[in-house]
């Protein structure tokens, strides 16, 4: 009897543990299906996820420099301005010429921009939100052993922080010789209260969360560093070479969707897959794609809201997208050539013609 009453107690839980595991796999494939196909079909990204040991050796020796030029400006003893000026001239040429103490006009700006109410509550608030800057330079380390993995002679570069005061001229992240600029006043947090108070557009303010300072290091500025020194002059060399800088973040942050990388959320990013052979063809009847004309450039490659003519639905800068899509094309179907080639490759066209682009319309 007792026999009979464990055959079949073991018969249940091995029902049970049946059920347990379809239903876990029901709702994995449930939930795979409503994700965005955001990870892309660049299988680079995937390949260098399993050299762990050589990315961890890269990441060892990767020293990461980052020097809140904000905290020594908001430190300056507003009574002796000639002598803390000079005092920066010497720490940071960068910002400071060496000559700036003898400069009146400059120094009665300074004193009057850090005596702003306004300026002085955003870089509170700056070192509230950033009172330590250790897990961005985790994440910078990591990064740029991917980088170094991938380009091996890159110079490691120097960060810098700043408060700029939300000046709309100011980007996110400038660039001057191997000098990455971080204006950390444009990383509080998408609904922080100035943002919109200075009406700074919502497609804007999206972008300004803290989890994209590393992101932006190189999709706004490092990822140029390794580009073929070309200046692009059709809409297509535009489509190629911001393709192309996507395509580097991407393999230096394998783990980040590329939907978030290009700053696509879900919905946009269905409609990027969806529409994408609709933008083609009409790049292709408007005979855009060695167009020199400004306007179609403008229109389907900077930051905006929407792309135009393709209606307020469809997401902006959906030439950077197509690009992406043909450089990641062209690097699947040429398995021999290396990130650091595509990256040197001057002709737009070439990559064009070797991807063997033709997005087909999906049911």
């Amino acid at each position: 009897m007792n026999g009979n009453n464990m055959k079949k107690k073991s018969i249940i839980i091995l029902i049970i543990s049946v059920v347990v595991i379809l239903l876990s796999a029901f709702f994995v494939i449930r939930y795979l299906h409503h994700q965005p196909k955001s990870n892309g079909p660049n299988t680079r990204k995937m390949e260098v996820i399993e050299k762990k040991d050589d990315i961890e050796a890269l990441r060892q020796n990767i020293q990461i420099s980052i020097k809140r030029y904000e905290e020594a400006v908001f430190a300056i003893d507003t009574t002796k301005m000639q002598e803390e000026v000079k005092r920066l001239g010497k720490e940071y040429p960068v910002f400071i010429a060496p000559d700036s103490w003898q400069n009146p006009t400059l120094l009665l700006q300074l004193q009057a921009f850090l005596k702003d109410p306004y300026i002085r509550e955003i870089h509170r608030d700056v070192m509230k939100r950033y009172p330590d800057l250790s897990p961005l330079k985790s994440e910078l380390q990591t990064a740029l052993s991917y980088y170094k993995y991938y380009f091996p002679e890159a110079k490691i570069p120097e960060f810098f922080t700043v408060v700029g005061g939300i000046d709309p001229g100011n980007p996110f992240i400038n660039t001057y010789n191997n000098m990455v600029i971080i204006n950390l006043d444009w990383y509080l947090g998408k609904d922080y209260k100035y943002y919109q108070d200075y009406r700074i557009p919502q497609f804007i303010r999206e972008q300004c969360e803290p989890e994209n300072i590393a992101l932006d290091c190189f999709r706004r500025s490092i990822s140029y560093n390794p580009l073929v020194q070309k200046t692009p002059i059709t809409l297509l060399d535009y489509m190629i070479m911001e393709g192309k800088r996507i395509y580097l973040t991407e393999l230096v942050f394998p783990e980040i969707p590329v939907a978030h990388i290009i700053g696509y959320n879900n919905t946009q990013w269905a409609w990027a897959e969806k529409y994408q052979p609709d933008v083609w063809n009409y790049l292709i009847e408007k005979n855009l794609l060695f167009s020199k004309d400004n306007d179609p450039i403008r229109r389907l490659i900077d930051e905006a809201p929407f792309s135009n003519p393709f209606g307020n639905d469809s997401p902006g800068r959906i030439g950077v997208f197509v690009g992406w899509m043909i450089v990641t094309q062209y690097m699947e179907k040429n398995p021999e050539i290396t990130p650091k080639q595509l990256m040197q490759e001057a002709n737009s066209q070439t990559i064009l013609n070797k991807s063997g682009y033709k997005p087909l319309k999906q049911n």
